[in-house]
């Protein structure tokens, strides 16, 4: 079985923890060592039971912790050359910073398999990561995207589950207070995915196994998750998908979402607890 917690997501910190049979690893550390391991134990897990990190990214909301949290854990940190690099991991603290590129795919244990997909982001060689247990079942998760690019449509297409940004709702970023460099960063092809980009991904991403969708990285600022939820919610039900969205919350952890669970009927969407 592999399954997903979403430890925190957003601004203030990303983080989940993925697990399938006895391997777990860590995606992304924008959350502290405390926090993080805070977050484990709610879950049922502890900082010891993870047996690597992988890292989409540099920027500081994905990367604040990874030096703290490799070093307590003893963990393997995984990313792209650019990521390692930009990110200013002190190298010579680590004894296994291990680069990736874009479409290479990592067996970790016995029992999950790992792919990095590009994406597109003003980062230094981002990427996202589909998560599969070898028997079929996978776990796709993508924030940071200025747009669904045709690599990771075709990456996360049929996941059973779908974790994807829906970063913020275009008219309270416009109108709000953000700077107008910053926003036309966020809007422009290497920026966040709007929660009308996600939901018109949706027909592209959900598939006849997709048992969960979880939005990620939304704005506290610029978004509210009731916009996001409404805005996907609306259009999996015009695709008589019968999926109930849920939200990925920024200060406390989502629980397992797995995908050998039924997909649930479709009543109320919902931010998840």
């Amino acid at each position: 079985m592999i399954e997903v917690s979403f430890l925190g997501s957003g601004s203030t910190g990303n983080c989940a923890v993925v697990r399938s049979g006895r391997t777990a690893v860590l995606l992304d550390a924008g959350l502290s060592v405390r926090d993080t391991s805070r977050r484990l134990a709610s879950v049922g897990m502890t900082l010891g039971e993870v047996s690597g990190l992988l890292l989409t990214h540099e920027h500081s909301d994905h990367v604040r912790a990874a030096a703290d949290l490799a070093r307590k854990a003893e963990l393997p940190v995984w990313g792209t050359a650019g990521t390692l690099a930009s990110a200013r991991l002190p190298g010579p603290l680590f004894a296994d910073l291990r680069p990736l590129a874009g479409g290479d795919e990592l067996r970790l244990g016995d029992d999950l398999f790992v792919r990095a997909v590009t994406t597109p982001h003003d980062g230094c060689e981002p990427v996202c990561y589909v998560f599969n247990d070898g028997r079929g079942r996978r776990v796709g998760i993508a924030t940071d995207l200025g747009h669904l690019s045709v690599e990771v449509v075709e990456a996360l297409s049929g996941c059973e589950v779908l974790g994807l940004e829906a970063n913020h709702d275009v008219d309270l970023l416009r109108e709000g207070p953000y700077p107008v460099f910053l926003k036309r960063r966020i809007l422009s092809g290497v920026g966040h995915l709007s929660n009308e980009a996600a939901a018109d991904g949706m027909a592209a991403l959900v598939g006849e196994r997709t048992r969960a969708v979880v939005l990620l990285h939304v704005s506290l600022q610029n978004n509210t998750p009731a916009l996001a939820l409404s805005a996907v919610t609306g259009r999996l039900s015009a695709l008589g998908a019968g999926l109930v969205p849920d939200v990925a919350p920024h200060d406390r952890p989502t629980g397992w979402v797995s995908a050998s669970d039924p997909a649930p009927v479709a009543t109320e969407a919902k931010e998840i607890r």
